[in-house]
């Protein structure tokens, strides 16, 4: 059955408190986490808080949700998000409805989450009012300008040492922090793609489709090199969208703003009137590339205690379901782990365990979030005979992702990719693994000396 409590439930406390200091406001969610198992964490923001709350949407897929659930934050989340239960397909191109899919509700069960849809900004005021409420202290305009490993510190930009057992890099693929690990700043590859992320005032889409009257959608629209990904935020007083459309700059990301009409983009003559109407009515659209990112071999640095979790140590491509989510799966997973620290001698070891955790997960759900872009911008036979599928399933009014076939099997991966439980993975490892260790530490300790 899903969480039900909006209380935070029991949690394993450490019995050797360390500090933690977090590089980037994109490790709240860790520092949350870290708080709730009696460690102090102090958080590094570069920027004020008002720019670091964003304001475009996230989706918070049941496997990241489900964490959240369990930390005692259901509540609060309920009063502000809508909840998906179906995905609505159409043509970029003509309006074209695809078909519709309605999520399993067993399958939802199963997951102990619920998938839902909100602003960037009450996701982020929900994650700092707890953090701190728990004892974490958030540094905003707090920019690092050095990370020295060795020494376990970080310059400020304002001269400031700080310092702390361990160092968590949250400070995205552009960080200091990824650098330091990494011996070099990572670019990644770009994919000629980009996002252009946008919000618009559901007074501009009230009659783009009789579907936007139903709370629990989420759109998508195939187009040839275009695809749009849209859904409820803000109790249904906006639509959070994103374009994924050909790249038209360098650089690019969060942190630039809105910068892009989206109009300039879309082209009117390559766009559904009714679609077209709503992207008209859209604000400045965010710019952000999409790029691939090699896999790192190590997100623990090999002088020093710093560990690499988020967008630091693995970059997605931006306005994915996922990449938020495999984020806190990081804080969760780690914050397990050192809910066991009861020495010094154990921080190495739970480091590399947290790699080992996280490494093939996130290389698994990531390829499969690049794949997802790639198929909604798709053209040629494979892209036609996708949307003919769609179109037979509907006629016959079933869900237009059941049955056999690739989208079929990547519907099919999301079960795993959902019912997965971080927090019992590393529940596991400490059974198998981290108590027979510390076990065998403590008896080769009390032998007497020769």
């Amino acid at each position: 059955m899903p969480f039900e409590s909006s209380s935070p439930s029991s949690s394993h406390q450490t019995t050797y408190p360390i500090t933690f200091l977090v590089v980037g406001g994109a490790g709240l969610a860790c520092a949350l986490a870290l708080r709730r198992v009696g460690h102090r964490v102090t958080v590094l923001e570069r920027m004020e808080r008002s720019a670091a709350r964003g304001g475009n949407g996230v989706r918070v897929p049941p496997n990241l949700s489900k964490i959240l659930f369990h930390w005692g934050l259901r509540d609060v989340l309920m009063s502000k998000a809508s909840i998906t239960t179906k995905l609505v397909f159409m043509r970029y191109e003509s309006g074209e409805l695809l078909g519709e899919h309605v999520w399993d509700a067993e399958l939802l069960e199963e997951t102990q989450g619920l998938f839902l849809m909100l602003s960037h900004s009450e996701l982020y005021d929900v994650l700092y009012d707890t953090a701190t409420k728990l004892g974490a202290e958030v540094h905003f305009n707090a920019e690092v300008v050095k990370v020295d490993v060795p020494g376990h510190s970080v310059v400020l930009s304002s001269g400031e040492r700080l310092s702390g057992d361990v160092l968590i890099g949250a400070d995205s693929e552009h960080g200091q922090c990824r650098t330091a690990v990494l011996g070099r700043r990572d670019l990644g590859t770009p994919t000629g793609l980009a996002v252009y992320d946008t919000l618009i005032p559901m007074a501009f889409v009230s009659e783009f489709d009789t579907k936007v009257s139903e709370e629990s959608w989420q759109f998508a629209a195939f187009g040839r090199g275009k695809g749009v990904v849209a859904y409820r935020i803000r109790r249904s007083e906006e639509i959070a969208l994103q374009l994924y459309a050909a790249d038209v700059a360098d650089g690019g990301c969060y942190e630039d703003g809105p910068s892009i009409d989206l109009p300039c983009i879309t082209r009117d003559h390559e766009i559904s009137e009714k679609l077209g109407r709503a992207v008209h009515g859209a604000r400045r659209a965010t710019r952000i590339p999409v790029r691939q990112y090699a896999d790192l071999e190590d997100w623990v640095s090999d002088d020093g205690r710093l560990v690499l979790i988020g967008e630091a140590a693995h970059p997605f491509p931006p306005s994915t379901i996922q990449g938020t989510a495999m984020a806190v799966e990081d804080g969760a997973v780690l914050a397990k782990l050192f809910s066991h620290l009861s020495s010094e001698d154990q921080i190495d070891s739970f480091l590399y365990a947290f790699q080992e955790i996280r490494q093939s997960r996130v290389r698994d759900v990531r390829e499969a979030e690049l794949a997802g872009i790639f198929t909604i911008t798709a053209d040629g036979p494979e892209a036609a005979a996708r949307d003919a599928s769609m179109r037979a399933k509907a006629a016959k009014r079933i869900n237009v992702l059941e049955g056999e076939g690739s989208t079929e099997s990547a519907w099919e991966e999301y079960g795993v990719v959902f019912g997965y439980n971080c927090e019992d993975e590393a529940d596991e490892w400490w059974v198998q693994w981290g108590r027979l260790r510390q076990r065998a530490l403590e008896v080769h300790e009390s032998e007497p000396s020769l």
